[in-house]
């Protein structure tokens, strides 16, 4: 893995993490959640699609790649479609009661996708011996229960979104201990796709104590999409690298 061929990959994730950014400031006065959501729904999914379209391409530039990184791009559609339900769009709202339960299925599916590929590239038993899979997992699943207790659970909130939520932490921890995993034992590329899972957890602990709580700071939708396109873009480019 050369330093230039690193640079290139991570060109187009760093490209619309900048196009975030200018959009964001293009909303800076807009003062409330609320009023911010209609402004941003086109430019988030667009963001999404373009990720999805990247993950596809890289994919169909790869040679002599395990079958299984194909789970990599099928993760990623699947991240499209939970993103185009947590944006709560109207043509969803009006025929869902609860979009954001929908959305928490796709990343579910988004996350076991990603354990998939992962374990196409590099063997259970590699991660076991050289990478601390074991120890790393159970930190990595019970941290995230814990903090859902403390920082997401609200009984006044939808039990499909809550128990939705708190059986995801547990997928979303397994994908990110093993990357972690991964970058112990294989370092390199894998470095990377680590970095990209520790975002992922950050992006949805903010969004579990916001969104799927129930609350609505001003910078409800940016900060977590920040978060998350970061880690989307690492995960896709580190595992073509990988």
């Amino acid at each position: 893995m050369g330093n230039g061929t690193t640079v290139l990959t991570l060109l187009v994730p760093a490209g619309v993490v900048a196009a975030f950014l200018v959009h964001w400031a293009a909303i800076a006065g807009v003062p409330t959640a609320a009023e911010r959501l209609p402004l941003c729904r086109g430019a988030y999914l667009g963001a999404s699609m373009q990720l999805a379209v990247y993950a596809w391409v890289l994919f169909a530039l790869g040679s002599g790649r395990p079958a299984g990184t194909i789970l990599v791009p099928l993760g990623m559609v699947f991240s499209f479609a939970g993103d185009f339900c947590n944006l709560q769009f109207p043509v969803l709202s009006r025929r869902v009661r609860q979009p954001l339960f929908l959305g928490i299925l796709c990343f579910t599916l988004a996350q076991a996708c990603y354990i998939g590929a992962f374990l196409s590239l590099v063997p259970v038993e590699a991660l076991v011996r050289d990478g601390a899979l074991l120890p790393i997992l159970a930190a990595l699943v019970v941290v995230p229960a814990i903090l859902f207790f403390f920082g997401v659970y609200d009984r006044t909130r939808p039990k499909s979104v809550m128990l939705g939520a708190f059986f995801y932490g547990f997928i979303l921890g397994a994908m990110a201990a093993l990357a972690v995993s991964a970058a112990i034992a294989e370092g390199g590329a894998w470095i990377i796709v680590a970095v990209g899972a520790g975002m992922f957890l950050l992006s949805d602990a903010i969004m579990g104590q916001t969104t799927i709580r129930g609350r609505h700071p001003r910078t409800e939708f940016q900060v977590p999409w920040l978060t998350y396109l970061v880690a989307q873009g690492l995960i896709i480019a580190g595992t073509a690298l990988a």
